[in-house]
């Protein structure tokens, strides 16, 4: 195999980065889309993005693997803290079973401890990734369900429409007084490109009243919608869902939510008709590895979820990772 050198990619790196993931993914998956290309180019967007937690293996002057660690603000037990995401990691076919994807992620971690970055969470094969200090079911992505009795005619004065910069500054003051006390959250950032829409099966909308914004929400369009945000101000909640549901064809039923029953029912009056219910669910593919041991936020957080005295954080991953569904 000769020598392997781990390194930051360059520019230059691109195409071959896009390529390599191409190929290690285009067997994972029996869909004709491939998102893995196409999401590190999109997680470049991110505000806090470092080429220098994008690693690439070279061989003989070729890249055969690439590993992306992008940093995001989290709350942790209702702190600020930092960590990563670890996605996508990719190895040419060729040199799989190597070592090669083990080394990647061994300096990704190294590079991010330099970094000030606490930890780092994904989502994959729950025999591979522990063997790097990733502990299994640490998080959450399925939340409660709310289900809304039909209504009438909507309100006339209620409209969806593109988010804009111009709304970042009530929608990030509104997260934060939603999620800013949460067990784990990730905190989008604080571009528009962290918040508007990222793929065609998704919406990331602000709702008008009179003109006036009311409300974000992101969701998939499906059967039942699918919120992976929501989040309102001086408005019933209940009347969103309802135009929501009435635009896409339906009076009342159900939504699902990545948000948590306690954070979902403040939010509804009585008398709006509106049934809250579930609780998080998780995987064996959600885990998180700490890469500070002094951390002791991070500590309490990991051993009571390990524990089990407290349930695992529920997260919803920011629009840009809506590119992998």
């Amino acid at each position: 195999m000769g020598d392997v050198v781990i390194r930051p990619e360059r520019v230059s790196d691109y195409s071959a980065i896009a390529g390599l993931n191409y190929d290690a993914f285009v067997n994972w998956r029996p869909t004709p889309f491939k998102a893995e290309p196409l999401l590190v180019d999109i997680l470049r967007h991110n505000t806090l993005f470092d080429p220098d937690l994008s690693l690439v293996a070279e061989a003989a002057g070729r890249v055969v693997g690439h590993v992306l660690f992008s940093p995001f603000e989290f709350v942790v037990l209702g702190t600020r803290q930092m960590g990563a995401l670890l996605a996508p990691i990719g190895v040419e076919p060729a040199f799989q079973r190597s070592g090669i994807g083990g080394r990647l992620i061994e300096r990704g971690h190294e590079v991010a401890s330099e970094k000030g970055i606490a930890f780092a969470i994904l989502c994959g094969h729950p025999e591979y990734y522990p063997r790097f200090g990733y502990r299994q079911r640490m998080f959450s992505l399925s939340g409660a369900t709310v289900r809304l009795e039909a209504r009438g005619a909507q309100a006339p004065d209620l409209a969806e429409r593109p988010v804009l910069a111009s709304d970042l500054a009530w929608i990030v003051d509104a997260w934060r007084r939603v999620h800013g006390g949460d067990a784990l959250a990730i905190f989008p950032g604080d571009g528009i490109a962290q918040w508007f829409n990222h793929a065609a099966s998704h919406r990331s909308s602000v709702i008008t009243r009179g003109g006036e914004p009311v409300a974000y929400a992101r969701y998939k369009a499906a059967r039942p919608l699918a919120f992976k945000e929501f989040l309102v101000r001086d408005v019933a909640a209940g009347d969103i869902l309802a135009f929501l549901l009435g635009e896409s064809g339906r009076g009342g039923g159900q939504v699902t939510t990545s948000l948590s029953a306690d954070a979902l029912e403040p939010l509804f009056a009585p008398s709006e008709g509106v049934q809250v219910s579930g609780s998080p669910g998780t995987s064996d593919a959600f885990m998180l590895c700490a890469l500070d041991p002094s951390n002791e936020v991070l500590a309490r957080y990991c051993a009571d979820v390990s524990e089990g005295r407290m349930l695992p954080g529920l997260i919803a991953f920011p629009p840009i990772l809506d590119t992998d569904e």
